[in-house]
């Protein structure tokens, strides 16, 4: 057979193959989710903020479990991170109340330990230390549970730092929730 004879041969294949990728990519998700990320939000108390944290990384169609974990820890970070800024900036605040200043000097120093301990969770990840990375996740939210109960009554710039608390510890139980899932995994 020549090579023009071949060419025309797998033609067809090549047609049929092409004409079904596309099905494939759509098997794979569904509206712009992930099926892997529709499978680890399922039981989740908060399904739909899981998938949104979960899907805010262009790499997230294509994540594994440890893809998403790490898609998490990140997410994590950076609201950390912020939160510490938000703190540190209402600090400068000369016209806060005594009782908010104590609490935000409380929290700031919360915070900077979380922003360490997430920042030290990413880098356990990368060597797959997923022991340490429960660790570093749990004092995190242990650091922002003590923030919460030091902003809980205060008025002013304190609920904000609750309401980023709130947030930053639904963004780690999504993170402990997926480093479940790799420890279930790694022992099937």
């Amino acid at each position: 057979m020549n090579t023009m004879s071949s060419l025309f041969f797998l033609l067809p294949f090549a047609v049929v193959f092409l004409t079904f990728q596309p099905h494939l990519t759509v098997a794979h998700q569904t509206n712009g989710t992930s099926s892997l990320i529709t499978e680890v939000c399922q039981n989740s108390t908060h399904k739909e903020f899981c998938i949104s944290i979960l899907q805010s990384s262009p790499r997230s169609q294509t994540a594994d479990l440890k893809g998403l974990l790490f898609i998490a820890l990140k997410v994590a970070a950076k609201n950390a991170s912020d939160t510490s800024a938000y703190i540190k900036q209402n600090l400068n605040d000369k016209g806060l109340n005594p009782a908010a200043d104590q609490s935000l000097t409380d929290c700031d120093v919360n915070y900077a330990d979380a922003v360490d301990q997430i920042d030290d969770a990413v880098v356990a990840l990368s060597v797959d230390a997923y022991p340490d990375i429960n660790k570093w996740v749990k004092a995190a939210i242990t650091d922002v549970d003590s923030c919460e109960a030091q902003v809980q009554g205060v008025s002013g710039n304190a609920m904000e730092v609750s309401h980023s608390n709130h947030t930053l510890r639904l963004i780690l139980n999504i993170a402990l929730a997926r480093l479940n899932h790799i420890s279930i995994k790694s022992t099937d």
